[in-house]
C-alpha cells in the first residue's frame, strides 16, 4: 500500500485561470493521462519527485487521471473489470491525489476533465434523473474536498493570457503535430499545452514577431495496454513557467533502460529501478 506522503523516496465548463498581476511568474506542473487504474505505480514516483524539487504554485490534475474503463462502451475484459471495482478506482485515484499534495504542498490544484472522465458525464446523460444529485457531481465522488481541489472543474485554464492548459481531443500521427493542430485551433492567438497522445512532442509558430509555442503532455500509465500493439507513447511530465510576457516548457520524457526509468531535469538524474526507490544523481 502506497502512502500519502513520499518519506520513502531517496534522491541520487470554460473557466479562466486566476488574474495574476503583470509580471507575476506562475509555476506550472502537468498531471495528465495516469489512467487509473492504469498508472505505472513507478513512473509516477519519478515525477513525484522531479516535482518536489520544482515545487510548483499550480498543479493540474485530471486530464484522464481515471480511465472509467468500467463504463466504456467499448468491449471489456472481465477480469480487469472483477480486480477493478469503481470504488476502488477511485479510491486510489484519491491516494494519489495526496501524494501529489504530498511533494507540493503549497500549490493550488485545478481538475481539468479529459475523454475518460467524460464517460462518467455520458452514463450520467443516459441516466438524466440522476444529473441533478448533488452526490454524483464529478467533485463530490472523486472527493475533491479531500484531495485539495478547490471548486468544480474546468474545461481549460488559462495563465496570463499566454497559456492555455487542457486535455485536448486531437490525435495526429507524428510527436509534435497534435500540438500544432491544438495550437491552430486557437489561430495561433495562445500557446497551449494538452494531454490525450500519451506522447511528448512541441511545436513553434511566431505570429506578428511573437512566439506561440504548444507542448503535448506525455503519459502516467502503462505503455502495454491491450488493445494496440507497441503504441508511440512515452512517459514524463511537463513543467512550465509562465508570465504576463514570458513562457518556458520544460518537457521531461522518461526513459526505460536496463530495468529502470531514467529522468534528466537541470542537470540532474532520476532513476528507479522496478523494485527499488528513486535515486537522484548530478550529471
Amino acid at each position: 500500500t502506497r502512502h500519502a506522503d513520499t518519506a520513502g523516496v531517496h534522491s541520487t465548463n470554460r473557466r479562466m485561470g486566476r488574474t495574476c498581476r503583470r509580471g507575476h511568474l506562475t509555476k506550472i506542473a502537468f498531471i495528465t493521462d495516469e489512467h487509473y487504474p492504469f498508472q505505472d505505480e513507478r513512473a509516477r514516483e519519478v515525477a513525484l519527485e522531479i516535482v518536489r524539487e520544482f515545487s510548483p504554485n499550480e498543479m493540474i490534475v485530471g486530464s484522464d487521471g481515471l480511465d472509467f474503463y468500467s463504463l466504456s462502451s467499448f468491449d471489456k475484459d472481465p477480469q480487469v473489470l472483477k480486480a477493478n471495482g469503481l470504488q476502488k478506482v477511485i479510491d486510489g485515484w484519491v491516494t494519489g491525489q495526496k501524494e501529489w499534495t504530498s511533494v507540493a504542498p503549497g500549490a493550488i490544484k485545478r481538475f481539468i476533465p479529459g475523454n475518460h472522465e467524460n464517460r462518467y458525464f455520458k452514463y450520467l446523460w443516459r441516466n438524466p434523473e440522476l444529473c441533478e444529485l448533488d452526490a454524483l457531481k464529478l467533485s463530490s465522488i472523486l472527493k475533491f474536498d479531500v484531495c485539495g481541489i478547490p471548486g468544480e472543474t474546468e474545461e481549460e485554464v488559462v495563465y496570463h493570457n499566454m497559456l492555455s492548459v487542457r486535455h485536448g481531443d486531437l490525435v495526429r500521427k507524428n510527436s509534435g503535430a497534435t500540438a500544432l493542430g491544438e495550437m491552430d485551433r486557437d489561430k495561433y492567438a495562445i500557446s497551449t499545452l494538452t494531454g490525450h497522445t500519451h506522447r511528448g512532442g512541441t511545436a513553434y509558430a511566431t505570429v506578428r514577431g511573437q512566439i506561440r509555442q504548444a507542448q503535448e503532455g506525455f503519459c502516467l500509465c502503462g505503455l502495454e495496454p491491450k488493445y494496440v500493439r507497441a503504441p508511440n507513447w512515452q512517459q514524463g511530465i511537463v513543467l512550465a513557467t509562465v508570465t504576463s510576457s514570458f513562457l518556458s516548457f520544460e518537457p521531461v520524457p522518461f526513459q526505460k533502460i536496463r530495468g529502470k526509468i531514467v529522468a534528466h531535469w537541470r542537470g540532474k538524474e532520476f532513476r528507479i529501478s522496478y523494485a527499488g526507490n528513486t535515486r537522484r544523481n548530478h550529471v
